[in-house]
């Protein structure tokens, strides 16, 4: 099965790997999928503290230019 999406590969140390291996043999899933999602939630929960870290800022004024499109 292919990964959906845009490619990315990070590197990752061997000891990580070597238990992402056991998870993923565990879930009777392909290393690659496990790893996108492990990664997908561990993305989707910095976003969200980022996100209220805007908001925030935003309230008191400040202004993010990424958020704006501009850098």
């Amino acid at each position: 099965m292919a990964i959906r999406g845009k490619e990315v590969r990070p590197l990752i140390d061997a000891d990580m790997h070597e238990c992402l291996a056991i998870m993923a043999e565990h879930k009777d899933m392909q290393i690659n999928e496990l790893a996108a999602s492990l990664l997908e939630k561990a993305i989707a929960g910095e976003w969200h503290q980022v996100r209220v870290l805007i908001r925030r800022s935003e309230r008191l004024g400040k202004r993010w230019r990424a958020v704006d499109g501009g850098p």
